[in-house]
């Protein structure tokens, strides 16, 4: 095995073919090379009411997916998501001052 970046990668979302591009009929989503149509929401969208739509992006994620260097900046933003989700068999310390550091006891786990 060997890792390194794909050189010619050949999935790519809404491609065009022959002026046509490859999104569902049904609920508009571009799909990825290979997929076919109702693999998002079922034949014909039959699946489409199924789940209910999710709210508008807050401008805050919205601004941070749109940055450059988000694909630089991923692993960090990974790290801090990962550690705010944290949870511990004893309680957090309860202050209303954000301390310069923090001790956790207990076993440390994420649900």
């Amino acid at each position: 095995w060997q890792i390194g970046p794909i050189s010619s990668p050949r999935l790519t979302w809404g491609a065009v073919c022959n002026n046509h591009q490859h999104i569902c009929p049904h609920c508009s989503i571009l799909l990825l090379t290979g997929e076919n149509l109702g693999f998002c929401c079922g034949p014909g969208g039959s699946r489409l009411s199924d789940v209910t739509p999710l709210p508008p992006i807050p401008p805050q994620i919205e601004a941070l997916t749109l940055h450059p260097q988000i694909s630089s900046l991923s692993r960090i933003l990974n790290l801090v998501f990962s550690f705010v989700s944290l949870e511990t068999t004893h309680p957090f310390p309860d202050d209303s001052i954000v301390p310069g550091f923090l001790a956790i006891q207990g076993r440390v786990y994420h649900r």
